[in-house]
């Protein structure tokens, strides 16, 4: 640490607050510019002032082993990361707990209430619409295999083609429902399993 470093460094502990503007109006722009790197312009000035007012509140028992500008930013650096961090946490705790409601809303419909559930009905709507965009022949296909339990022999024999033809529109069908309902297949999954 360069003679001008410690002595600032003294004057801080000592609480010498003229010290410290200067220090806060020397760094802040810097260390505002370098926080941007990381977070957003109102993130990065709320935590270059938040490691400002750490700093303040520490300097009676600061000990800095490297220069102070070093110092100033490797705190900024980390209070970035802690914010990135704390927000991957939220968004995850956000997406596990919308999940959750929706399960929760399921559970609260009792079968034997006769009361559908919204999120069933949901479900319901968007299959029944993206059934509604495979192609017609596809389509007849897929509701014949599905939905009435006949065997691809049997599809073949009623449309007049061939087995392997059954299979393709099966395929299509699957790709593009499966495609069309991305966003539902955790609930999909869950319906499938039974609850």
């Amino acid at each position: 640490m360069r003679l001008t470093e410690k002595a600032i460094l003294n004057s801080l502990r000592n609480g010498d607050r003229g010290t410290f503007r200067l220090l806060f109006d020397s760094y802040f722009t810097q260390l505002f510019f370098y926080a941007q790197k990381f977070v957003d312009e109102e993130t990065a000035r709320d935590l270059v002032q938040d490691v400002f007012l750490t700093l303040w509140n520490n300097c009676k028992t600061l000990t800095i082993d490297s220069s102070l500008e070093g110092y100033l930013f490797r705190m900024v650096r980390n209070k970035c990361l802690q914010n990135l961090e704390k927000q991957k946490v939220r968004r995850d705790y956000a997406s596990v707990q919308e999940v959750k409601l929706k399960m929760d809303e399921i559970h609260y419909f009792d079968e034997d209430s006769g009361i559908t559930s919204l999120i069933e009905q949901e479900l319901e709507d968007k299959y029944e619409e993206a059934l509604s965009k495979l192609p017609e022949k596809c389509r007849l296909v897929f509701e014949m295999s599905r939905k009435e339990g006949k065997k691809n022999r049997e599809i073949a024999e009623e449309m007049g083609i061939s087995v392997k033809a059954v299979e393709k529109h099966i395929s299509k069908a699957l790709s593009i429902l499966k495609d069309e309902l991305k966003d539902y297949l955790p609930l999909l999954i869950y319906f499938l399993m039974g609850k």
